[in-house]
């Protein structure tokens, strides 16, 4: 009995670490082996709603590695460019406002609201993966809970996201 007791307090512990780095390694299935710097880990979960995010500064030998290797949650390959509209507008990060988007007289859509977030997703040079966790078959609700992991190789930037809304 003590063993299975010992054992079971490992594994909570484990996954219930504060510390950003093993929260990116666990939740992302990525290794992080080379430096990291400027570390943010942002959590405005309230009662099971909201966003948890880190951000990082990483090495171009690190961020080669993770694009030369598979994505994570089972996605096939990694994405290239600007992050979609209804992606985008579901997490801040830690920018001090969030992003909405708009679509202009000919059809148009763009990112609004915060510059630099604006900036950060429509960079044609990012990577990115991610996992829509509900609410796929129903239009109205899409992207209502979900991940995205944008690696940015022009700034060395990682930008990880969950949400729930």
């Amino acid at each position: 009995m003590r063993k299975y007791f010992s054992l079971l307090i490992l594994i909570l512990s484990s996954c219930s670490s504060s510390d950003p780095k093993m929260i990116f390694e666990e939740r992302t299935g990525l290794s992080i082996t080379d430096s990291i710097s400027n570390v943010k880990a942002t959590d405005n979960y309230d009662l099971q709603e909201g966003e948890f995010s880190i951000v990082f500064k990483t090495t171009d030998s690190q961020i080669n590695a993770w694009v030369n290797s598979s994505p994570p949650w089972e996605n096939m390959q990694w994405h290239k460019g600007q992050i979609p509209h209804h992606i985008g507008v579901a997490v801040h990060f830690n920018f001090p406002s969030g992003s909405g988007y708009g679509i202009d007289e000919n059809g148009i859509s763009s990112y609004t609201d915060d510059s630099e977030l604006t900036k950060l997703f429509n960079d044609t040079t990012n990577y990115y993966s991610f996992k829509e966790d509900c609410c796929a078959n129903d239009k109205d609700l899409r992207f209502h809970d979900g991940r995205l992991l944008i690696l940015q190789p022009r700034t060395k930037m990682v930008y990880y996201a969950v949400w729930d809304f």
